[in-house]
């Protein structure tokens, strides 16, 4: 009687030889993508030497993003042929996912700096700044309450996301100056996304609609308790002016620094706002 344990591996075998688990050979065998080479009645299942080969293709195709079904139709029917064809079709989303990875490693690094940038500022103070020009991808709202707030917001991330613009900065808002000078904290003329300048060619190639938020002087504050007390903050912005006796362009806009990837709970939100001196 042959001792198959010399000669083929077991299911616990082969699968340790991948560092995959049993479980996953049984659900491969279950819809016909790889199978034992021989099953025995007790259901003992047992693999090849030869298959190890097979199987290492199999993982392979399943690396670069292949489903099950699509491995097992190529198994099924390879040919030196269908595999050049095959390869040429991987590569071109191999590339699509590099470039992809990469905008997402730029987009953490500069939500880094940002967030490093945040923890400096004082929230005490209002100042003013000097800003270039800067570009945001506006959406126009018609807010009645939170949840319109919500579904206008979840729009707008859709869009930037068809769009292949993964911005750093947090999705913000624009204010009209009379509406906050009348007490009127939550009707927002549109919310936006700021991009990187390098950004810039992006928007112009895929047509993008945007808002210059024009360089020059801003007044600036900084808001460390979220949304939901922005009066405190305003309240001194409008005495600053008025101490200072400056005039004011344009709307007030209110970019969000810390969200939730770095901070928890919407009322620790830290919130800067500005508006553009005459």
């Amino acid at each position: 009687m042959i001792n198959k344990s010399n000669l083929y591996f077991t299911t616990g075998e082969f699968a340790k030889l991948f560092n995959v688990s049993k479980s996953t050979l049984f659900y491969y065998d279950e819809v016909g993508v790889f199978s034992p080479i021989i099953r025995e009645e007790n259901d003992y299942r047992f693999y090849a030497v030869e298959q190890i080969e097979v199987f290492e293709v199999i993982v392979t195709l399943k690396e670069l993003g292949m489903s099950l079904k699509d491995i097992k139709e190529y198994m099924e029917n390879r040919t030196p042929e269908n595999f050049i064809t095959l390869m040429e079709e991987r590569e071109k989303i191999i590339d699509e996912k590099i470039t992809y990875l990469k905008e997402i490693k730029q987009f953490f690094r500069k939500k880094a700096d940002l967030v490093r940038e945040s923890l400096c500022v004082d929230t005490n103070k209002v100042e003013i700044k000097e800003y270039p020009d800067e570009y945001l991808i506006p959406i126009k709202t018609e807010i009645n309450n939170e949840k319109d707030m919500a579904v206008y917001l979840a729009n707008h991330i859709k869009f930037c996301v068809d769009k292949n613009i993964y911005s750093p900065h947090p999705i913000s808002g624009m204010q009209d100056y009379k509406n906050i000078s009348n007490g009127i904290y939550y009707k927002y003329l549109s919310f936006y996304t700021k991009i990187t300048p390098e950004q810039l060619p992006l928007l112009l190639s895929n047509n993008v609609p945007y808002i210059l938020k024009k360089k020059g002087k801003y007044i600036v504050a900084y808001h460390s308790k979220g949304y939901y007390s922005l009066d405190e903050v305003y309240d001194k912005i409008f005495n600053f002016i008025k101490e200072n006796n400056l005039e004011t362009t344009g709307n007030f806009y209110e970019d969000v620094l810390l969200d939730e990837l770095s901070i928890k709970g919407y009322e620790n939100y830290m919130v800067q706002i500005s508006i553009q001196v005459k």
